[in-house]
């Protein structure tokens, strides 16, 4: 029979209340085509779906592979960064380079503070023996001073004056310190305004040098950074007064103008300094070979100072020791 035929017939049948498939079979009508194909296609669907199911499993152990082998090549590449090979591979972009990228500048980033820990750690070992050598010395003398006053009672003033001195070396020591300690913790609140450089050093000069006679040469014209008066005092009274102890008797300041930087030369006459020593000139608590009474710190603080004030300073020899320093972005 016809399968269209069977079943508009069926239909029909159904419609009117009547099994068609008992009715059709009485009669002698039976389209098995129907039966088969509804297996063929029960039996379609579910090859379709082991196939579907396969290539799903399939792909996902594909993906499981592709991911182990992604997570031990980011742990063979995080040990290799950590050992401190930092050379980076440059492979194609995926899912992963992102991730891998940003893990790079972490370790680095860790590395960085972890040699940055280890150099401060080192300076304060360093800084902590100076700042008990510096104060190991006044502090003996003031106890040596006092046991002289119990037993000498004829030269007590001479011991009192003595001790007075060690003590003014021991509150200037520690006002250094402080001074410091404020600066390179960046804890001061700058009270910046237009300053005339000039003014500033001439002021220092007058004060430093009234007793010395020492011939202080200006050239160039004078010009005016944003700082802070007092502080930047500080910085210059430090260098100035170096130049004054080494020179043999005359001083030249230079000030130079440009659309970059303003800049301050201050050169003494004197024999200028040792390589080695010009290399570490403005290393905290570093003296040189220098017989000249002092603690070490001055040229280390104008330097802070300085680069707080968006500053640069350098020494180099030229007839005599040359301090450079320049101001940028100024106005």
């Amino acid at each position: 029979m016809d399968r269209y035929f069977y079943s508009t017939i069926s239909n029909i049948l159904d419609t009117k209340g009547f099994n068609s498939e008992i009715t059709l079979k009485s009669l002698g009508y039976y389209n098995e085509s129907i039966f088969v194909h509804k297996i063929y296609g029960i039996l379609l669907i579910l090859i379709i779906s082991i196939i579907i199911y396969g290539i799903y499993i399939l792909f996902n152990r594909k993906k499981d592979k592709e991911l182990k082998f992604k997570i031990k090549e980011l742990e063979e590449y995080l040990i290799r960064i950590n050992s401190g090979d930092y050379s980076i591979q440059i492979k194609e972009d995926d899912e992963y380079s992102i991730l891998r990228d940003e893990l790079y500048k972490i370790i680095v980033n860790l590395k960085s503070l972890e040699e940055e820990s280890k150099r401060q750690k080192s300076n304060l070992k360093k800084d902590l023996a100076n700042i008990a050598h510096q104060l190991k010395t006044p502090i003996t003398s003031i106890g040596f001073m006092a046991e002289l006053i119990k037993t000498d009672k004829e030269n007590t003033d001479i011991y009192l004056e003595k001790l007075y001195l060690e003590l003014d070396r021991l509150k200037n020591f520690t006002e250094v310190l402080l001074k410091l300690s404020k600066v390179n913790s960046n804890t001061i609140d700058y009270r910046y305004e237009k300053l005339s450089v000039r003014e500033i050093i001439e002021d220092i000069v007058n004060s430093l040098n009234r007793d010395r006679n020492v011939r202080v040469e200006y050239t160039g014209e004078d010009f005016t950074v944003l700082g802070d008066e007092v502080w930047l005092y500080e910085g210059f009274l430090n260098i100035i007064k170096n130049s004054l102890e080494h020179t043999l008797d005359k001083i030249k300041i230079e000030f130079i103008s440009n659309p970059i930087y303003r800049e301050i030369r201050i050169k003494d006459n004197g024999k200028g300094l040792e390589e080695e020593v010009l290399k570490r000139i403005f290393d905290r608590f570093y003296r040189g070979n220098t017989s000249i009474p002092g603690y070490g710190i001055g040229l280390n603080l104008s330097k802070s100072i300085i680069e707080n004030h968006n500053g640069e300073i350098k020494a180099y020899n030229d007839n005599g020791l040359t301090f450079q320093i320049k101001f940028y972005n100024v106005t």
